[in-house]
């Protein structure tokens, strides 16, 4: 069977748990709707650093914008 590119070795998790320590801090103050400057202001990064991070957050939970983004954590 082919595995795409960015596929795991194991089975896939859910929310949290296919994301590193970083992308969950922003992952959950952007579902609690802080704005790229508050989550970069609070974790200590640059703006540029957090949309990094959001931008793999996204890809790992196959979701494509913040609205739906404590859904797929399972914060609804």
């Amino acid at each position: 069977m082919f595995a795409g590119r960015g596929a795991s070795a194991g089975p896939r998790g859910t929310g949290h748990s296919r994301l590193d320590p970083q992308e969950k801090q922003v992952a959950s103050l952007a579902a609690a709707g802080a704005t790229n400057g508050e989550i970069a202001a609070r974790l200590f990064l640059s703006t540029s650093t957090v949309e990094y991070h959001l931008t793999k957050i996204f890809r790992k939970l196959a979701i494509t914008s913040r609205r739906k983004l404590a859904a797929a954590l399972g914060e609804n």
